[in-house]
């Protein structure tokens, strides 16, 4: 990989500075002219690089004689987006990474046989043991923006309330196929539809139905020992997005298709009250319903991602109030009893009212969840602290038809410190992040249960330089 990168920046350097040597030749001999300034290479010549260093600490504490991970990884990363010509743009941007330092990441524990759950995810989930080749080619896509229309085809980000970029390890989700969207005022509506995905912890780019269990596939709802892994048939992912954006007031409404396999609708509507003096009055609604679409990805039901006939629902609800540099806010979150929700941690993190850093609702039904969160801003909003706790009161750790990877009820606790430099540092960003998770007292743990689940704590400190 070391070849690879120093060819690369050899290529980079080298594309920049035969620019500059051609610029200056040209005019010391007096060729350049006016017209040579709407020639197709001159338009790509005033194109933008962008540079990103990221470097991320992560360690998980676990209970007793369970196994600790920890890890320190770095990467760089390139990418260039022409100026537009006509409304016309590409774009194109890799990264690559490196293994400094790791504790126990591949290693099974001794005890339960688990896998790390965190910290590989900096890494190559498809190859745990890779150090040599951890370089990735991300997006890759022509676009057309003019006015309120934007088209996207190729590899390039896209973010809704539950298809993101789930931009929280070393890379980000990124999508492949055509996006869309047209907002000509308070309006706007979005559609996409990919055919291909590359996740986070993932340096492959897949197609949909084979990225169904890149991560853990967790139970088997039936109780078999099958799973859904490299069995689900599926043509791609089809979102319509409708949002409407005023002073006080945002709705948005998000519907996701996984052909073949399921359909989920989303609605959210958040809004701040007018108050006359003191702080600003918060509230917020959102629900979702799904259904499975067909066979659930596989006729043998023991192999499908969702059971054919399974359906689930939930809502949350936000409160708080809002000063100038603070927020605090009371949420609360309710999935019902009816199945289970399911979307594909593979494709992004959900943004629920109560989520927050380190665990998902993914595979849980019967679920009800009460968080409160707090943010100040200081230092002329350079440095942003957030706080928060949850109680998640889930269906019981045995129940396979609605907890789909045996967590207990348990309380949470996060600390978010993110600095944001200025002046000669403008760009380096700061973050430091502390998760704990306890199992409440009222209920048996099992080992298998508790291992990077509850009874843990997850501490993440993050450089970013973007220049």
């Amino acid at each position: 990989m070391i070849r690879r990168v120093v060819n690369f920046v050899l290529l980079v350097a080298g594309l920049v500075l035969s620019e500059k040597a051609y610029s200056q030749h040209g005019e010391t001999e007096h060729l350049t002219s006016d017209s040579d300034k709407t020639l197709f290479g001159k338009v790509l010549q005033s194109g933008e690089f962008e540079f990103h260093l990221r470097s991320y600490f992560m360690a998980t504490q676990n209970q007793g004689s369970l196994l600790d991970y920890s890890t320190w990884g770095s990467g760089a990363g390139l990418g260039y987006f022409s100026p537009r010509w006509k409304g016309l743009g590409v774009g194109f941007s890799g990264f690559f990474v490196f293994r400094h330092f790791e504790n126990n990441v591949i290693k099974l524990d001794p005890t339960t046989q688990s896998p790390n759950r965190y910290e590989i995810l900096l890494y190559d989930l498809q190859h745990p043991s890779n150090r040599a080749h951890l370089d990735r080619l991300e997006e890759f896509f022509i676009s057309y923006e003019k006015e309120s229309l934007s088209i996207w085809v190729g590899r390039h980000h896209f973010n809704s309330l539950l298809l993101n970029a789930s931009d929280n390890r070393m890379r980000p989700n990124l999508f492949s196929g055509v996006s869309v969207g047209f907002k000509p005022g308070r309006f706007g509506v979005k559609a996409a539809w990919f055919s291909h995905v590359i996740s986070r912890g993932s340096l492959e780019w897949l197609s949909v139905e084979e990225s169904f269990g890149l991560y853990n596939t967790g139970r088997n709802p039936l109780g078999s020992s099958e799973d859904y892994k490299h069995h689900i048939d599926s043509e791609g992912i089809a979102t319509v997005g409708l949002d409407f954006t005023s002073d006080r007031l945002k709705i948005e409404s998000w519907n996701y298709l996984a052909q073949g396999v399921f359909g989920l609708s989303m609605i959210q509507a958040k809004g701040q009250l007018p108050t006359n003096s003191g702080p600003q009055v918060l509230w917020g609604v959102q629900g979702f319903y799904e259904s499975a679409v067909g066979n659930g990805g596989n006729e043998n039901p023991e192999k499908a991602y969702i059971l054919p006939d399974e359906k689930s629902n939930g809502f949350g609800l936000q409160g708080g109030l809002k000063w100038v540099n603070s927020q605090l806010t009371l949420n609360y979150l309710n999935i019902s009893d009816q199945g289970r929700f399911l979307f594909p941690r593979e494709w992004g993190r959900e943004e629920f009212f109560v989520s927050l850093p380190r665990e998902r609702f993914e595979g849980l039904g019967g679920v009800d969840v009460k968080m409160v969160r707090f943010d100040q801003n200081l230092i002329q909003e350079k440095l942003k602290i957030g706080l928060g706790a949850s109680y998640v009161n889930n269906p019981d750790q045995d129940n396979l038809r609605l907890n789909k990877y045996g967590i207990p009820d348990y309380y949470q606790f996060s600390a978010l410190a993110d600095y944001r430099f200025g002046g000669f540092f403008k760009g380096l960003d700061f973050q430091l992040l502390v998760v704990g998770k306890k199992a409440t007292a009222n209920q048996e743990v099992s080992l298998e249960n508790m291992i990077n689940k509850v009874n843990m704590i997850n501490y993440s400190l993050i450089l970013d330089y973007r220049f």
